[in-house]
């Protein structure tokens, strides 16, 4: 398909939608795209760098879509109204730019598959951190051999996230709302980049047999986990470990350890820095927009980087974590609280899980007093 101008329109203008308001707007100054319309159901924020303008503004998608007849739909909305308003724009004629995660498990992910493969759009999800330039080296190196054969792929990341965050959304650290599940907590939401990469790094393969799953909360008021790890091994035979906390007293990013027969690589996803075996120092790597990309798809074929078939592996282990239980609550001996707008620390967070994803270990292993 060719084009002129693409015609772009945004589900989801606030939080999130900002993030893709600001990086819309100077394309739409560029005359790269036109900006064609926007919709949320609460009121839409103004933002100096992405200023509403004579943008036309809509409470309502369908209607956005009949008066607007976009080319390109970015949703930024709930995770439970992915499935819907995606499946109505591609049946609408438009391509669509889903955020992460895509749908909340397996049924839905099939309903949405079958919609994109019907219409004949595409999907591309907004698994940023997989257009990252160090991301592709490192996958070039892996198949080139110079790791030798990959035996595990793990992930280690500890962030802080305060009271505040918990009181963003109706939904946030809620397990369910009206009897829909929802995709937060540290593993479904900030640190879905962690397991999706992970997962495409192991090789894109499905996960074979049982994913062992710890999940912890350090707040008594949430209902999902703000610190967990994750285990499986995929058909490869390569095995994924996957710890994080939002909880943490140290940063650590989010550190990729690829182990071969041969040598490891490290890569730290959130900054696009890889050391591949033999590197004395990372070198630091750039990225390739997801928009930008399924725009290039639409002009000239350009692959996909973040399709909607790449996501599949995941969606499987999202669907196993939000139907887990209500996580168990930390014991308060372990914890401390710290600033004006409260961050929970769990005493030795961040060492845990630097040492579950360099060991390939769960918590419960580790003989961590709260584990």
């Amino acid at each position: 398909m060719t084009e002129s101008i693409p015609r772009i329109a945004l589900v989801g203008a606030n939080g999130y939608g900002l993030h893709h308001r600001r990086n819309l707007e100077p394309r739409r100054r560029g005359g790269e795209i036109a900006f064609v319309g926007m919709c949320d159901t609460a009121r839409i924020h103004e933002d100096a760098s992405a200023p509403i303008g004579d943008i036309p503004v809509f409470d309502d998608y369908r209607a956005m879509l009949d008066a607007t007849d976009p080319d390109v739909v970015i949703i930024a909305t709930p995770p439970p109204t992915h499935l819907p308003i995606a499946g109505d724009a591609m049946r609408h004629g438009c391509d669509v730019y889903l955020e992460k995660p895509p749908v909340a498990n397996l049924e839905e992910y099939a309903a949405l598959y079958d919609v994109m493969t019907e219409t004949g759009r595409n999907v591309q999800v907004g698994f940023q951190a997989l257009g990252s330039h160090a991301f592709n080296t490192l996958r070039d190196a892996v198949e080139d051999g110079r790791l030798g054969d990959i035996q595990a792929v793990s992930v280690a990341g500890s962030w802080r996230r305060p009271d505040s965050y918990y009181r963003r959304s109706p939904w946030a650290g809620k397990r369910e709302v009206n009897g829909v599940l929802v995709a937060d907590g540290a593993l479904a939401n900030p640190f879905a980049h962690a397991s999706q990469e992970a997962i495409a790094l192991a090789g894109d393969w499905p996960l074979d047999g049982a994913i062992e799953l710890e999940r912890l909360r350090c707040r008594e008021e949430i209902e999902v986990d703000d610190t967990a790890v994750w285990r499986a091994t995929n058909r490869n035979g390569v095995r994924i470990t996957v710890a994080v906390t939002l909880c943490g007293d140290r940063k650590i990013e989010g550190d990729i350890y690829v182990k071969g027969t041969e040598g490891e690589a490290w890569f730290e996803y959130p900054t696009d820095r890889l050391r591949l075996p033999g590197e004395a120092e990372p070198t630091q790597y750039g990225r390739t927009d997801l928009l930008e990309n399924l725009l290039a798809h639409r002009r000239r074929g350009v692959g996909l980087i973040s399709g909607l078939r790449r996501a599949k592996t995941f969606t499987g282990f999202l669907e196993r974590v939000l139907n887990d239980p209500i996580p168990r609550l930390v014991d308060a001996s372990h914890l401390e609280r710290v600033g004006d707008d409260p961050v929970t620390i769990l005493k030795g967070a961040d060492q845990a899980v630097e040492d579950a994803a360099r060991q390939g270990r769960l918590f419960s292993e580790l003989g961590l007093p709260w584990a």
